[in-house]
């Protein structure tokens, strides 16, 4: 059953190097067990052209807090409060990293699609506020 009332079982963690989004992902679906009906992965990547600059090489990702795995740490925690899951991970990369490379990872399991689905994007969106990490795309 899904966490009511309760945190989830919460991992996050940062990269500066490329990560491997399937070897992740299949770890991840490994630890479940077969209540869990859904998993929902967002797997960001830094698109092409930018927004500010149309034709940029790659983006500097930077920590705009001291401790950006306690920052993501929170978002996860919230959101496993808010919505029923089982399970979160977050991986989010810093450091330089070209177009078409791999910035953000998160993974939400729940019972339900919709717990699953909902919270996978409410943590994108905090996230994406940019209060942790800034994104900066360099010529």
């Amino acid at each position: 059953m899904g966490q009511v009332g309760k945190e989830a079982n919460i991992e996050v963690d940062v990269a500066t190097e490329k990560f491997a989004v399937a070897d992740i992902y299949a770890q991840f679906v490994a630890g479940e067990s077969d209540a869990i009906g859904t998993m929902v992965m967002h797997h960001g990547r830094v698109k092409y052209p930018g927004k500010v600059l149309a034709d940029f090489k790659l983006v500097s990702l930077d920590a705009l807090v001291d401790d950006v795995c306690e920052g993501l740490r929170t978002i996860a925690i919230d959101a496993s409060w808010k919505f029923l899951l089982q399970r979160i991970y977050i991986l989010h990369r810093l450091g330089e990293v070209e177009r078409g490379g791999d910035v953000l990872l998160v993974i939400c399991s729940a019972v339900t699609r919709g717990d699953a689905f909902k919270a996978c994007s409410w943590i994108v969106d905090e996230i994406k506020k940019e209060q942790l990490i800034a994104l900066r795309e360099l010529p």
